[in-house]
């Protein structure tokens, strides 16, 4: 991320509340991912307990942007008539705000970005 770029989304699956030791180490992590391009996405899918990754979605309040979305796999099928759309709306419904931020502070050089990507396709065109 830091060597590239490049926006990232991390997808972290769990069966259960991840165990954490040392919650300030994860808290840390977390706050320091905000300073890069990247989206970090937690979906668990066992039961739980969930809250404390509820605390990282809504309270870190140290974070550059609000760069963490928590989503319990369980409780959004329950509700879905369409359950796989479900998860993927709830998986992705905070990229678009997550990207924006990271733009407006200006973790992703667009231009730059846009550019390596132009050349790129050119190298493959003409190989």
């Amino acid at each position: 991320v830091q060597k590239r770029n490049l926006y990232h989304v991390l997808l972290i699956l769990t069966d259960g509340q991840i165990k954490d030791d040392n919650a300030t180490a994860t808290v840390a992590a977390i706050v320091e991912a905000s300073k890069h391009p990247m989206s970090i996405i937690v979906v668990g899918v066992g039961d739980g307990p969930w809250n404390v990754m509820r605390q990282y979605d809504d309270c870190l309040p140290a974070r550059q942007f609000d760069n963490f979305q928590f989503v319990d796999f369980h409780s959004i099928v329950a509700k879905c008539r369409y359950p796989d759309a479900g998860i993927a709306l709830h998986c992705l419904m905070e990229i678009p705000d997550q990207y924006k931020a990271i733009c407006d502070l200006g973790l992703l050089d667009v231009a730059k970005v846009t550019a390596e990507d132009d050349e790129e396709q050119t190298e493959e065109f003409t190989n």
